[in-house]
C-alpha cells in the first residue's frame, strides 16, 4: 500500500530532512564567512555535514572565539588601564643582542609589556623543589600573595601549599588567588576552597562556566597561565599547575608529570604581576578591587640576570601572539632549535618552518612524551612527523613519564618558556603565557634540563615509522582531520 505523504511519520521524517539541510548549509556558511583557518574551516564542515545536529551544537559553544560581551567590554577596559600603567612605569630601557631585536620589539609589541634586563631568572626543574620553595616563600610573605593557576589540585605538596596559603592570611598578608574553573574543578568542589574564603583569602574562579554563560561565549576557552608573586619582589611561572606529580593523576597510567618553573626577581614581577591583575579585572567576575603594585625599587640576583619579557595571549588580546612569535625565532635560527613540549599538532606552518630550517643544515630537536593525557592529541601529532623526520628533524619519546615542560631554545642564546604548547589550543585559544629570554646562560640551563630528558628518551627513526600498522595509520588520520579543533 502506497504510503501518503500527509502522514505524520512522513512528515517528521521529511522536516528533520530539511532541518538538518538547514542546519548544515547554516554552519558552511557562518564558516565561510568568519576568518577561521583553512584546516579548522574544513574540519567544522565536515564533522557538520558527518553529524548535522551535532556539529551545529559543537559549532554554536565551540566554533569561535568569543568571551562574550560582557567580558569583552572588560577587557577593553582593562586593556586601556595596563596601557596607562605602564607608560608611567619606571622600567630599564633595556635592549635584546643585535641580532634579535626585530624580535624583541615585535614582542613589546605584541605582548605590551616591556622589556627588562634588571631581571633574574632561576631555572627550577625539580617540582618537589619547587613547591617546597614556594612554601618557604609563602611562609616569610609580610604584605601580599597573588596566585593564578590553571589547575590548583589536592593532596601532597598541593595541600602544603594552601596550608601554608591559610597561614599567611592569619598573619595578616593580604592574598589573591585565580584558579581556572574548570582546570581547577576538584579543588574547588573540595574543602579547601571554603577553607580560603573563610580565612580571609580573596579566591576566584577564571572565566565561570554556566548553562547561561556556555550560551554567550566559549566553554573551552580557559586561563592556562601560572604566575606567582609574593611580597612585590619574587614571582614564580612555568609550566607547573599546583599539583604534586606523586598525587596529580596517578591513575592515568603516564608515570608522573615533570614540569619546570622560574624563579624571578627584579622587574619582570611588576610585569606578572600586573598580568594577574590584568586577569582579575577581565576573567572573573570578583567586584573586590586588586590592590596596586607599590612603587618601590626591584631588586634582583646578579648571577641570575637576564633579559627578559612576557608575552601573554588570548580571546581578546593580540592574535596569534605565540605562533608569530615562535615563527619568527624559528626562523632566525641558524645553528640549532631545541623543542620540548608535551602537546605537538603544530599546523601546517610552523611544521613547515620546522622543515625548512633543518633543510638549511639546522640542527632541530623535539622532544615529547611517548604518552599523553589525550590520545587524541597524541595520533593527531604523529600526523607529522613523517615529513618532520625526512627533512632532518629528530624527534625523541621521553619514557620517564608525562613529560609537561613547554620550551624552545634557539642557538643556545634564545630562550621561549612558559604555558605555551605547540598545538591549536594554546596558540589560537586559551589564555597563556611565554616568558621570551636573551640569555645565554639561562638558554644553556635550559638545554642542560633538555639533556636530562634525552636521557630516558628514544629516537623515533624514519626506516621503523615505516613499519607502524594501518591500523596505527587509520588512527592518526581520522585524529588529523580533526586537529584544528582539538
Amino acid at each position: 500500500m502506497l504510503i501518503s505523504f500527509s502522514e505524520p511519520s512522513t512528515l517528521i521524517g521529511a522536516a528533520a530532512i530539511i532541518l538538518q539541510i538547514c542546519l548544515a548549509v547554516g554552519v558552511i556558511l557562518r564558516v565561510m564567512l568568519t576568518r577561521h583557518p583553512p584546516g579548522s574551516s574544513f574540519a567544522w564542515i565536515l564533522i557538520t555535514v558527518i553529524l548535522p545536529y551535532v556539529g551545529f551544537i559543537l559549532y554554536l559553544f565551540f566554533g569561535e572565539k568569543t568571551v562574550g560581551r560582557w567580558h569583552a567590554r572588560k577587557l577593553r577596559q582593562a586593556q586601556r588601564k595596563r596601557h596607562k600603567i605602564f607608560r608611567h612605569i619606571a622600567h630599564s630601557e633595556a635592549k635584546a643582542p643585535l641580532n634579535y631585536r626585530p624580535i624583541s620589539k615585535l614582542a613589546t609589541r605584541l605582548g605590551k609589556f616591556p622589556l627588562t634586563d634588571d631581571s633574574s631568572l632561576r631555572l627550577l626543574d625539580d617540582t618537589d623543589e619547587t613547591l617546597t620553595r614556594l612554601v618557604s616563600d609563602i611562609n616569610a610573605a609580610k604584605e601580599s600573595i597573588v596566585m593564578e593557576f590553571y589547575i590548583w589540585d589536592v593532596g601532597g605538596k598541593a595541600d602544603d601549599v594552601s596550608a601554608a596559603l591559610i597561614r599567611a592570611a592569619r598573619r595578616g598578608v593580604q592574598c589573591y588567588v585565580i584558579v581556572d574553573d574548570i582546570g581547577s574543578s576538584r579543588f574547588i568542589k573540595s574543602e579547601w576552597f571554603p577553607m580560603f574564603q573563610h580565612e580571609g583569602i580573596h579566591i576566584e574562579r577564571a572565566l565561570p562556566v554556566s548553562l547561561f554563560s556556555a550560551i554567550f561565549a566559549r566553554a573551552d576557552i580557559r586561563l592556562h597561565r601560572k604566575i606567582v608573586v609574593i611580597d612585590y619582589r619574587i614571582a614564580y611561572s612555568g609550566s607547573l599547575n599546583l599539583a604534586d606529580p606523586h598525587f596529580f593523576k596517578k591513575d592515568s597510567h603516564l608515570g608522573q608529570w615533570v614540569d619546570a618553573m622560574v624563579r624571578a626577581k627584579g622587574e619582570i614581577v611588576s610585569s606578572l604581576y600586573h598580568l594577574i591583575m590584568f586577569d582579575w579585572l577581565v576573567l572573573t567576575n570578583s567586584e573586590k578591587p586588586f590592590p596596586s603594585f607599590p612603587d618601590r625599587p626591584l631588586f634582583y640576583d646578579e648571577q641570575d640576570r637576564a633579559t627578559v619579557s612576557i608575552v601573554p595571549s588570548g580571546p581578546g588580546t593580540t592574535e596569534e601572539a605565540n605562533q608569530r612569535i615562535i615563527l619568527e625565532v624559528i626562523h632566525c635560527a641558524k645553528k640549532s632549535i631545541e623543542i620540548v613540549t608535551p602537546y605537538f599538532v603544530p599546523g601546517e606552518s610552523l611544521a613547515l618552518a620546522l622543515q625548512n630550517a633543518a633543510q638549511k643544515g639546522v640542527q632541530v630537536k623535539i622532544i615529547l612524551p611517548k604518552k599523553t593525557d589525550s590520545p587524541l592529541v597524541t595520533y593527531a601529532s604523529r600526523r607529522y612527523f613523517e615529513d618532520l623526520l625526512r627533512s632532518g628533524v629528530r624527534i625523541k619519546e621521553y619514557e620517564s613519564g608525562m613529560l609537561h615542560t613547554k620550551a624552545l631554545v634557539i642557538d643556545g642564546d634564545l630562550s621561549l618558556f612558559g604555558t605555551v604548547n605547540m598545538d591549536n589550543r594554546s596558540m589560537h585559544i586559551n589564555y597563556e603565557l611565554m616568558l621570551l629570554v636573551f640569555d645565554r646562560e639561562f638558554g644553556q640551563k635550559v638545554q642542560k634540563m633538555m639533556t636530562n630528558y634525552e636521557a630516558t628518551s628514544s629516537d623515533i627513526r624514519l626506516s621503523e615509522w615505516h613499519k607502524r600498522s594501518l591500523w596505527e595509520r587509520t588512527k592518526e588520520g581520522a585524529s588529523f582531520l580533526v586537529s584544528p579543533l582539538l
